[in-house]
């Protein structure tokens, strides 16, 4: 018999940007569960997502000003069954930095994390200068018939609203998501 899933299934890619904030950001499976929140409540928040996996990371650095020095990225992979791998690019002239990557191959990153389960393992880390873009593309489960799971709390949120919560938790708010309403 083939699997059956549930609950709604679907792959998405989140978007966001540090602005002005560079510096070295690790990120866990909680954080990437927290993703998307609604606000029961104006200081409480709840999960929508059961389960992610993710399947890549993406992220572009603006070229340096004309005659300053290059500025480089850095993305290091974590995990169980890999071994620490770190991708890096240089903006050069007008070219910006890139990297793309997914987990490397039999990584416990390839694997779904579970909402309540493992939530403080490290999965990556980004070294970026200021004004960066990241995608983060994910495999989501939304929470089926379970209680949802208490997200990052937010200060003053509409009741009932839909909210991105920000790529590096609330405590650090530094990657900020594009296209959604952010958690306050």
């Amino acid at each position: 018999m083939p699997p059956f899933v549930p609950t709604l299934s679907l792959s998405h890619k989140f978007r966001f940007q540090n602005g002005a904030n560079s510096g070295s950001y690790t990120i866990t499976r909680g954080n990437l569960l927290n993703l998307l929140l609604v606000t029961p409540t104006a200081i409480t928040s709840a999960r929508i997502l059961q389960a992610v996996r993710l399947k890549r990371v993406s992220v572009w650095a603006n070229p340096s000003a004309l005659g300053a020095a290059p500025t480089e990225i850095e993305l290091e992979w974590f995990g169980e069954n890999s071994p620490s791998t770190t991708i890096s690019d240089s903006t050069m002239g007008v070219r910006p930095a890139h990297i793309d990557s997914a987990p490397p191959p039999s990584s416990s990153n390839r694997w779904w994390s579970i909402s309540g389960t493992l939530e403080s393992d490290s999965m990556f880390s980004m070294v970026l200068p200021a004004d960066c873009i990241i995608d983060v593309t994910l495999e989501l489960r939304l929470v089926e018939a379970e209680a949802p799971t208490a997200g990052d709390v937010p200060a003053g949120a509409t009741i009932g609203r839909l909210y991105g919560d920000y790529l590096d938790g609330i405590a650090s708010a530094k990657l900020s998501p594009l296209g959604l309403a952010i958690l306050p």
